[in-house]
């Protein structure tokens, strides 16, 4: 595993021979004990602009796994199988011919997967030294946020699909209400992303005044 400490924390790493996946660490994590493993590599240049400011700094930047592009499709992937099954039926029920259903089926769920995988490119999660961040949206960046501080609790789950490649989705909770729409899905290695998290966490509350 190798680590890259530059000093500036989205400056763009230079390519590891092993081509190992690498995890981004700024100033602000070097103190950690143990890093990420093998998370996806991702350019911070690809974030949105002006995503970080002042003494913030960007710990790591992750993506989901690969496969969140068939997760994403699933339901979309079960139909097209279901209407490919009955693909003769379908046909005669619209007059039309057998081939040319199931090449109509075919394209709406090529266009569908292709969707699937321009919403996994423009996914982030961002953890700084500051906040949590999910950054989606393929026309639009949107970015779900929440301060270190306001974290009261973080859990990881595994859903079925997620247990049987290995995956995981991190959830936050704060004191006033828990946020499904900003949890980590699909994630590489989450017990390990989410002792970092609690590790910023911790750092986070350790540098709070204290009456």
């Amino acid at each position: 595993m190798t680590i890259l400490t530059p000093q500036n924390p989205v400056r763009q790493a230079s390519t590891v021979e092993q081509r190992v996946p690498v995890l981004r660490k700024s100033a602000a994590a070097r103190s950690s004990d143990q890093a990420v493993a093998d998370p996806d590599v991702v350019d911070t240049l690809l974030l949105p602009a002006n995503l970080i400011g002042g003494d913030e700094s960007i710990i790591f930047v992750v993506k989901p796994a690969l496969w969140f592009v068939l997760f994403d499709c699933t339901n979309w992937a079960i139909a097209a199988l279901c209407l490919i099954g009955c693909a003769s039926w379908f046909a005669d029920l619209l007059h039309m011919a057998e081939s040319r259903f199931m090449t109509v089926v075919l394209t709406l769920f090529a266009v569908r997967v292709g969707l699937a995988l321009l919403r996994w490119v423009s996914r982030f999660y961002v953890l700084t030294n500051r906040r949590i961040m999910r950054i989606r949206g393929v026309i639009k960046p949107d970015v779900f946020e929440c301060s270190l501080v306001n974290i009261r609790n973080t859990s990881v789950t595994t859903s079925f699909p997620e247990a049987l490649t290995k995956l995981g989705t991190i959830n936050f909770i704060s004191t006033e209400s828990q946020y499904p729409d900003g949890c980590w899905k699909n994630l590489n290695n989450p017990h390990q992303v989410h002792e970092e998290i609690r590790r910023a966490i911790r750092r986070s509350l350790d540098c709070q005044p204290h009456l």
